[in-house]
């Protein structure tokens, strides 16, 4: 008989080996099935931990937004809200001047706290405002300028789309009749006579525009910036078909947006005020010449002016206003004004004016006694010309250091702001009609006004921004204005065939894209409008914070 135990130990031998090999197999499968599990769950962990870190964040910088946009709301509904600080807490409980405040709504861990910066309140109408968000342990700063909405927002604002009542002679109505049927919004009933002022194709306005009216336009017009209007609109459109196939051309899809009017104050009588004695402003009176030089100063003949309160010059040369403000106002009517002046006692070249105008063969008229301002230049500085009546820019007028430097220059006009535009003719387009501009009290030039460089924010309060005699005399090239328009109706500034220019300029508007943070000294806002942030920035944590 076969013995089969060694063989059968051998075998029981061997199948205990392989088990034990097995055995090791398996823990060492498990073992790498726990560290790649304990692996994934460090890298889940620290996942997550970088995630809460972007979500915190990105939360901290909307939780600063968010003290922004608290700030602005308190500010539009309390226009003395910026008086208060973490000193002079106000009086509605918020604390966010002087401590971290929840962001509003929710449930959120979101906190911010701000604080304000009023220092130019006084000159350019700015606050700025520094507001930090914190959420868990992360915090970031913002900082902001914020002022009311404003003419100077816009290149290119209207109040009426129509022509000025003023220009009206009789067909088909007077001025006077023109005044009640036409001087409203098309909105609100202006009669169908009246001239509405339209936008062509070879318009291109690139900067940002709004009116208070319903813009009209014929052709393919670029709007080449945010455009907006006051009109509701008709049929899902917000703009008047003047063509009636056309086709305009808007940067922003949706555009024009309905935004709320923006009402003009009745007169820039307000900065006479900043003329008084120690204000530091300068008071001239009747036609002014103004001359702005490169090197800081102005060149003024102001004949009618006795005291110009602040020892400013009135026949030769000096320095700007030390608070950047110039007021040229009509001859006063009472006897008891230190600047009264009897009549017209003056004759410059056989006319009747203290400033020789009109010149020879000129069909314009001007008052004797009038504020009017006659300007041109280089301005080294930052300066806002007003006047009683019209601004008559004669010349070149643009900044020492160009658009991106530090100059800036603000002019508004009761009425009209003018380019001088002296010609002999009363119709036609021949270019004998186009005289020198050769301001009398200076050496002639010789030559006309052409391609005219405006660098200035202008507006217009009662009327418009306009060249004088637009419908006559040959072309001249074109406007070239950087800075901001606001007028009261559209002011034409040459004629047009099939998009040709025909007598006057073409525009070539541009916005000063430094006004939506800065603004000329002491410039008009409008009556009663709304507080937004005009630009912001992201900033370093303030210390402290």
């Amino acid at each position: 008989m076969t013995d089969l135990r060694g063989t059968f130990q051998s075998c029981t031998e061997r199948a205990r080996g392989e088990q034990g090999a097995a055995l090791v197999m398996v823990l060492l499968a498990l073992m790498a099935m726990l560290i790649l599990s304990l692996a994934a769950v460090e890298y889940g962990v620290g996942s997550e931990t970088v995630s809460r870190r972007d979500q915190d964040w990105n939360a901290s910088l909307s939780a600063a937004e968010a003290g922004l946009d608290d700030f602005v709301f308190r500010l539009n509904e309390n226009a003395n809200y910026f008086a208060y600080n973490a000193g002079n807490p106000p009086p509605d409980g918020n604390l966010a001047f002087s401590e971290y405040v929840t962001v509003a709504g929710g449930n959120t861990t979101a906190q911010y706290r701000y604080s304000t910066d009023t220092s130019t309140l006084t000159t350019d109408g700015t606050i700025k405002i520094t507001s930090t968000g914190k959420v868990g342990d992360t915090k970031r700063t913002v900082k902001a300028t914020i002022r009311r909405r404003s003419f100077i927002d816009y290149l290119y604002f209207t109040d009426f789309e129509t022509l000025d009542p003023a220009l009206y002679t009789g067909s088909p109505y007077t001025p006077a009749q023109a005044q009640v049927q036409c001087a409203k919004y098309y909105y609100a009933g202006r009669n169908s006579n009246c001239t509405d002022i339209t936008f062509v194709s070879a318009d291109a306005i690139n900067g940002p525009l709004h009116s208070n009216d319903a813009i009209r336009i014929c052709g393919s017009a670029h709007f080449n910036g945010d455009t907006s209007t006051s009109w509701s609109g008709s049929n899902g459109k917000r703009w008047r078909d003047g063509c009636p196939t056309s086709n305009p051309v808007f940067v922003n899809a949706g555009d024009p947006k309905y935004v709320s009017p923006l009402t003009m104050p009745p007169s820039n009588s307000a900065l006479r005020a900043e003329t008084a004695t120690g204000k530091g402003g300068c008071l001239y009176t009747g036609p002014t010449r103004i001359k702005f030089n490169s090197g800081g100063t102005m060149t003024v003949k102001s004949p009618f002016s006795k005291n110009t309160l602040n020892g400013c010059p009135t026949n030769g040369t000096g320095t700007l206003p030390t608070n950047g403000v110039v007021y040229v106002q009509n001859v006063p009517s009472s006897s008891s004004d230190p600047n009264y002046t009897s009549g017209c006692p003056y004759s410059v070249n056989g006319r009747a004016h203290p400033l020789g105008m009109p010149i020879s063969n000129e069909n314009t008229t001007y008052g004797c006694r009038n504020g009017d301002a006659f300007i041109e230049g280089t301005l080294q500085g930052q300066l806002t010309l007003t006047s009683e009546n019209n601004i008559v820019i004669t010349w070149h007028q643009q900044y020492q250091g160009g658009v991106g430097g530090s100059d800036l220059l603000g002019l508004i006009a009761n009425n009209n702001i003018e380019i001088w535009h002296p010609v002999q003719c009363s119709s036609g387009s021949s270019s004998s009609c186009n005289l020198n501009v050769n301001f009398p009290l200076e050496t002639p030039r010789n030559a006309k006004l052409q391609n005219p460089v405006i660098q200035a924010a202008v507006l217009s309060l009662a009327h418009s921004f306009r060249n004088q005699k637009w419908n006559i005399g040959a072309p001249l090239g074109t406007i070239n204005l950087t800075g901001a328009i606001a007028q009261k109706y559209r002011g034409p500034v040459g004629t047009t065939s099939g998009g040709t220019i025909i007598t006057g300029y073409a525009k070539g508007y541009v916005y000063d894209q430094r006004l939506r943070y800065l603004s000329p000294p002491k410039f008009l806002e409008p009556i009663a409008s709304a507080w937004s942030v005009a630009v912001w920035q992201e900033i370093k944590v303030p210390t402290g914070l």
